[in-house]
């Protein structure tokens, strides 16, 4: 008996998933100096102004692939940002403060309205095509997952149909996927809530530490088939060690924050020193919650992108 009758293999998948979302996260913060509090507030407020599109077919149709007008955002109260992510009132507003002064935000009475230079931005925010380009990356990088190694076409037969994108198309939805897009990334970033509450910078070190030391095994077919399922033992010497340097360029955090940030991961037991640096301390308990919710949250993201590409001036909304 093959461990093929085992279900799909969600370790596996929420590997490349995982890694996938973590290099579009870092991009994102590179491009604000390494400041994550002032990325994931950026983030948010740019999906709060424009999500509502994909309820909205009126709206939708108009901006399917063009920047949306700061007329057409809608504002979000400096409070709502400080309770949903859960920073205190004053950070927030003197992020938003520093945002304005630099002409990236418009404030007034009603909220925020983020309004990033198309210039030099990642792709979360300019350059048409820029993140539907990157989701037929991870499209294809999971076909070869489920192609290469054979998987029982049962076990995977649901995320099979889900990956049968029609690329073409995704381009001419360009703004609605970036949003579906940038919700599954503050997934991502939200969900570090739960280990770190407001420190984010651990959150981003220890998610750095955890994908780049896995990165090697989800571009090696035998050995993401060895460690695809959840309770696959750990695979040993697949594992990569990450330097300082490396997670210090990956995020764009000064190397002496990294250090002060590893040395209290390390404390806590979620990370510990070999060799030839550090690595994720395995959590089979937390990977029982993680692969599943990231199977779930990829199949959503393919089936709202599958239904945002169909959309036309007369069809409905996007489903969430």
């Amino acid at each position: 008996m093959t461990k093929v009758d085992l279900g799909p293999p969600l370790r596996a998948i929420a590997r490349i998933v995982d890694i996938w979302s973590l290099d579009i996260v870092n991009d994102w913060y590179r491009f604000f100096g390494g400041d994550t509090r002032k990325a994931e507030i950026c983030l948010f407020i740019r999906l709060a102004n424009t999500e509502y599109l994909l309820d909205d077919a009126v709206m939708a149709a108009r901006y399917r692939n063009t920047a949306v007008s700061p007329a057409d955002c809608r504002p979000i109260k400096i409070a709502a940002i400080a309770e949903t992510l859960g920073f205190d009132y004053e950070t927030v507003r003197r992020k938003i403060a520093l945002l304005q002064a630099d002409g990236h935000c418009l404030v007034d009475d009603r909220g925020v309205i983020l309004q990033l230079p198309e210039e030099g931005s990642p792709a979360f925010i300019a350059h048409p095509g820029g993140l539907p380009a990157r989701l037929e990356t991870l499209v294809d990088r999971l076909r070869s997952l489920v192609i290469e190694n054979g998987y029982d076409a049962a076990a995977v037969a649901e995320l099979r149909a889900a990956l049968n994108l029609d690329f073409t198309r995704v381009a001419d939805a360009d703004t609605l996927v970036t949003i579906i897009v940038g919700q599954s990334m503050a997934r991502t970033l939200f969900a570090s809530t739960t280990l770190f509450g407001a420190d984010r910078d651990s959150a981003a070190v220890y998610l750095t530490i955890y994908v780049e030391s896995e990165r090697v095994l989800a571009h090696d077919p035998q050995l993401s088939r060895a460690d695809g399922w959840i309770d696959s033992e750990m695979v040993v010497g697949a594992y990569q060690p990450v330097t300082l340097r490396g997670i210090a360029r990956c995020i764009g955090l000064p190397t002496e924050t990294v250090r002060r940030k590893v040395n209290r991961l390390v404390d806590k037991q979620l990370i510990k020193r070999v060799p030839l640096g550090l690595l994720r301390v395995r959590t089979p308990a937390l990977a029982q919650i993680h692969a599943p919710r990231v199977y779930h949250h990829l199949l959503t993201m393919l089936a709202q992108v599958e239904t945002c590409v169909a959309l036309d001036e007369s069809n409905g909304t996007v489903a969430r």
